[in-house]
């Protein structure tokens, strides 16, 4: 199976990061890690783009890691994947862009963690969440151990990671992992209404509010 690209598209203030894995699911391998470092770390450092939107190809926004890969580690080399991971996804926390999680399909694993490190998440209603990898004995080492209980709190995360939980887009709404669902066929217009709002904000606001919350984040 091939591995999942990273391409990225610009218009007047936006971009759009889409993940593509041709006949397959979207999974978080070091090479795709990487080019999303790559991509990510240069279009939140510019500041002619106010907003970024992150979505998948296919019927899944990603399904984590890819497992074949993470059973060849070693221990030094797991620690630099997990490292890797984590710091993509913190690019995304600290910048002062805002930074949407466009999620139509499964979003699991290192998906999951990487819809967390979003400022929103918009789904549509037949996206499924969770971090299955207990069920194999792993835990996602991207940071989502934190950013989930966060959102959700403590005792609800803990049971979908107990349960290993798949977690319909209905209840990650009414948990606040979510913001926004929408029916799969208004997924494209309602993302672009989206990104229009957040590109209708003074900039002012939108950087003082990541600054302020990410703060809060950060040290709870």
């Amino acid at each position: 199976m091939q591995a999942t690209t990273v391409s990225a598209s610009r218009g007047d203030g936006w971009a759009v990061v889409r993940l593509i894995t041709p006949g397959g699911l979207n999974k978080l391998g070091s090479s795709t890690l990487e080019s999303l470092r790559d991509v990510l770390g240069s279009l939140l450092a510019d500041p002619g783009v106010r907003c970024v939107a992150i979505l998948g190809e296919g019927g899944s926004f990603a399904v984590g890691a890819d497992l074949r890969e993470i059973l060849r580690l070693d221990p030094r080399s797991a620690r630099e994947f997990s490292l890797l991971g984590y710091s993509v996804f913190r690019i995304m926390e600290q910048s002062g862009t805002v930074v949407v999680a466009a999620i139509d399909g499964f979003c699991l694993g290192g998906g999951l963690d990487l819809a967390l490190a979003a400022d929103w998440r918009l789904g549509t209603d037949r996206s499924t969440f969770g971090h299955p990898g207990s069920d194999l004995g792993l835990i996602t080492g991207f940071g989502g151990t934190q950013r989930l209980p966060r959102l959700i709190g403590g005792r609800a995360a803990l049971a979908w990671a107990l349960e290993s939980r798949r977690v319909k887009a209905d209840e990650a709404l009414r948990s606040g992992l979510l913001q926004e669902v929408c029916a799969p066929e208004e997924f494209g217009t309602r993302l672009e209404e989206r990104i229009q709002h957040f590109l209708s904000l003074p900039a002012g606001r939108i950087e003082g509010a990541n600054a302020a919350m990410n703060g809060f984040f950060t040290t709870l």
